[in-house]
Parts: structure tokens; C-alpha cells; sequence
């Protein structure tokens, strides 16, 4: 059974308002809230230090971070500062001796309610050289969500000299490009990244390294783009001038609640593209002309940035290229899921994947799931990279 989802339909809409409403009234329940502090006791941290480094507080992120020298030991930090709103207490005590070399959480308590705070030690970054990146929006690999912290590791273990760098990173000038062939940037939010707006609204860093972007697809560089990252092109020239070339239909699941798949997801090879080099040596097992990408078991999120043929002005295939000037790859019967901008002598060439089982992590497993299909995820992704790198 192959199944292609697309959450178009009423019934799947309605259903999801109803989960968002229950949602918020579990929460509005919850003793972990900061609204119902005020009348039962604050339990904010005021300070946190390690090693006499002091930490910073982000109170809207609920977490402290404490930046150590690049080969600083983190693995028996000492807590030497511990400040909690007045009658508030902790599960970490102060002079307590902690391995840093994972985060650890603080558990605030105070009366009726309790907040949990994450700290994390970052150790401070140095300038690096890469022939490949992998792109993103957290400080290091390590904090990143679980489904680009796993394309992350295979990436940093399969691609020779490739390297995680924050657009931070890059704004200051930590990462020295000069010999950087690609940048593979998978986005995952559990929120939906959604078209234009939510783009500018979300990928504020991106943008702040936008000029950067252009110069280095200008100069050879390629770009690998997954999931929400397939925004990017229209906001770095690719698609010229119009600002509204983003994919027309994007969706999907917070992590926790992925669901099982149910089956075979599969999207087609677009007519002309069965040699393309992505789709080189592909497990389909009779399903000629497709790529599948799942087996009943595996829980997705379904985060889905594509095209929607026949919505907003992209009425036909051919009237999608003509407008982006990008060839198709790959498609569903309305939709386009995967797709290139070719690289031209001067500039580097973008590979962009947004179908919604192009995905790295599933939370769980479904009983007896047996992997098969999703090593297409691996071997598509090395495909693009060699393709883009030569």
C-alpha cells in the first residue's frame, strides 16, 4: 500500500482544531505554568553559576547556559552559585559536583507548582575550515531538535570534512568558506514553517546571513535544502525577483505527536528524471518510478514544505518551472515534493526536498516494524551531496 498524505481535506482540519483546543485546556491545567505563579510562589532561577562561570538566564527558553573554553573538562563541574525565587527549592544543591558533558535539569519547586529549567555547558568555538556543513539554528549539534541532530550525525559521519555551524556562526565569522562546496540545511519546527511570512518570522537568523547565502551559491557553492529550509531560495535570489515563490502548501505534527505511517509513503520520479544521480540505487522493491520512503511502523511527523498544483498561481507543472526556473524531481499526482535549481558555470546548484516522508526520526516504533524503505532517506541524501559536491 503506498500513501501520499495532504492535509486538505475538512475533516482532517477539524479534527486537528479540536486536538489544539483539548491541548490547551490540558495545559491551562498544568501545575508547570508561569501564569498561576504568582498566587502559589515564583520558581525562577536568579542565578546559577558552575565553576564560578556564571550562567545566562533565558526565562522564556526555561534554560541556562554556561559557555567553557573549547577543551575545557566539563565532566565534574561544581555548582558554586544557586539563587531560586524566595521559598522556592531544587533537585541540585549548591556545592553539588555535576558531569556537564550532558544537560542536566533543574527541578524548581515552590508550594503547588514547579518549573523545570535545562542546563547545558557550551564550550566556546573556534574557527573552522569545512568542505561541507551542515546548517542551523541552534549553538551546537548537540542542541539541536531530534530530528536534525539525527541528519546532523549522519552527515558528520558520511560526508569527509564536514562540520555544524550555526548561521551564527557564520555572521561571526567563525566558519572560513574558501573551501566549502555545500550547505545542507534540514529545518524541522514543530510549529510549521508556513509560507512566506511565517519564513521571515521564524528564519530570522537565516536572513540576518542572507547576502552571505547569495555570495557563496554565487561563487560554486551548493545548497542541500530539507523540510522547511526549502524556503530559502526565493529569500537568496534564486527565483530572481518575486518574493512569493515559497512552497504553497506546508504542514505537519510537533515531534511528540508523530503518527504511525501506516504503510509505504512513497512520491513519484518526475517524468524525464528516473537517471537523475539522487535517485541512484534506490531500494523500491517493485515500485518502479517511485521513491518510497517508509514502512508501517515508523512514526512521522509529516512536516511538509512543497508545492501545491493548481493553488496560488502554480496551476500546472510546467507552470511552476517556468516561473521558479527550477526543474522538478519529484512529484506527487498535485504536488511538487522535490525539485533543483541547477548549478550554471559561475553558480552552485540547490537540490530542495519537502515531502513529508523525507524524515530522519521517529520517536517510536510500531510493533514488529521492520526497516526496509526509509535507508532511501540515507541513500538519496548521500546521492545529492556527491551530485552537488562534484
Amino acid at each position: 500500500m503506498i500513501i501520499n498524505f495532504e492535509r486538505t481535506n475538512m475533516k482532517r482540519n477539524f479534527l486537528y482544531i479540536v486536538c489544539a483546543f483539548l491541548a490547551a485546556l490540558a495545559t491551562s491545567c498544568s501545575n508547570d505554568r508561569g501564569d498561576v505563579l504568582a498566587a502559589n510562589g515564583d520558581c525562577m532561577v536568579e542565578a546559577f553559576a558552575l565553576d564560578n562561570v556564571n550562567g545566562v538566564i533565558d526565562a522564556a527558553g526555561r534554560s541556562i547556559a554556561i559557555t567553557v573554553p573549547t577543551d575545557y573538562d566539563a565532566s565534574a563541574m561544581k555548582v558554586t552559585a544557586l539563587q531560586l525565587s524566595e521559598g522556592a527549592t531544587c533537585n541540585i544543591q549548591l556545592g553539588a559536583v555535576l558531569n556537564m558533558d550532558a544537560a542536566k535539569v533543574l527541578h524548581v519547586v515552590n508550594g503547588g507548582v514547579f518549573m523545570d529549567w535545562t542546563v547545558i555547558v557550551r564550550h566556546e568555538k573556534i574557527a573552522i575550515k569545512p568542505a561541507a556543513l551542515f546548517l542551523g539554528l541552534a549553538y551546537s549539534a548537540s542542541e539541536l531538535d531530534p530530528e536534525a541532530k539525527t541528519a546532523c550525525e549522519w552527515m558528520l559521519n558520511n560526508v569527509d570534512n564536514s562540520y555544524y555551524a550555526s548561521f551564527d556562526d557564520i555572521k561571526e565569522g567563525l566558519v572560513d568558506l574558501s573551501e566549502c562546496k555545500l550547505m545542507w540545511w534540514h529545518w524541522h519546527d514543530d510549529h510549521v514553517v508556513d509560507g512566506h511570512d511565517g519564513f521571515l518570522a521564524k528564519g530570522t537568523a537565516a536572513m540576518a546571513v542572507k547576502n552571505q547565502l547569495k555570495a557563496f551559491r554565487d561563487n560554486g557553492g551548493a545548497f542541500l535544502l530539507t523540510r522547511y529550509a526549502t524556503h530559502l531560495p526565493t529569500f537568496i535570489g534564486v527565483t530572481g525577483t518575486d518574493e512569493w515563490t515559497v512552497p504553497n502548501n506546508c504542514f505537519g505534527d510537533p515531534e511528540p505527536n508523530s503518527w504511525n505511517c501506516g504503510g509505504v509513503w512513497a512520491f513519484n520520479i518526475y517524468a524525464g528524471q528516473a537517471n537523475h544521480p539522487v535517485w541512484k540505487n534506490l531500494v523500491n522493491d517493485g515500485f518502479d518510478g517511485k521513491v518510497p520512503c517508509t514502512n508501517d511502523g515508523y512514526f512521522v511527523s509529516n512536516s511538509t514544505a512543497q508545492y501545491h498544483i493548481g493553488w496560488d498561481g502554480w496551476e500546472t507543472f510546467d507552470a511552476w518551472g517556468e516561473r521558479t526556473g527550477g526543474r522538478i524531481l519529484g512529484a506527487t499526482d498535485d504536488a511538487v515534493v522535490a525539485w533543483e535549481y541547477p548549478a550554471t558555470a559561475s553558480r552552485g546548484g540547490i537540490v530542495c526536498i519537502g515531502y513529508g516522508g523525507y524524515d530522519w526520526y521517529s520517536p517510536t516504533f510500531g510493533a514488529g516494524y521492520t526497516e526496509h524503505y526509509h535507508q532511501n532517506i540515507e541513500i538519496m541524501t548521500k546521492n545529492a551531496i556527491d551530485y552537488l559536491m562534484d
